[in-house]
């Protein structure tokens, strides 16, 4: 067993992230709602926590564990583990980035018209989708390593 709290292999360091990770997913769909419901204030607020939280977690935590596994990577491209984590690095990645040019792009002002007028619905959306699929790949790195 490890020493994580999910009974896996996993240290906790690698579960902590798995939960932030569903817990971003979850505070990601309910600023959506939010925006659908027109309190974009709250909902450019919640997008922005959820960057600046995907970004703090690729800086400490996957960053960290993708460099010590990169040798093995590179040298193991056919191997399960490799084939997702290829995917989700670079999913993740394009995701972040995107994410972290659209909050650029509100400039801390967001509005119907403002958002028709810089187009940032479109943006917003692809953000959230690659987002969605790269936790989705990252669960399946999870699996893959640990259990």
């Amino acid at each position: 067993m490890g020493t994580g709290i999910l009974g896996t292999r996993a240290t906790l360091v690698a579960d902590v992230n798995l939960i932030l990770q569903v817990a971003m997913l979850i505070v990601l769909l309910f600023a959506v709602l939010q925006a659908k419901r027109g309190n974009l204030k709250l909902h450019r607020m919640l997008m922005t926590t959820v960057v600046i939280a995907g970004a703090m977690a690729i800086i400490a935590i996957m960053n960290p564990a993708f460099f010590r596994s990169l040798p093995y990577a590179l040298s193991h491209r056919g191997d399960p583990g490799p084939r997702v984590l290829w995917p989700h690095v670079i999913v993740g990645a394009v995701a972040e980035v995107m994410g972290i040019c659209t909050v650029i792009a509100s400039k801390g002002e967001i509005s119907s018209e403002f958002v028709r007028e810089r187009n940032l619905k479109w943006p917003m959306r692809i953000t959230a989708f690659l987002w969605t699929v790269s936790l989705v790949v990252g669960i399946m790195v999870y699996r893959v390593r640990y259990m």
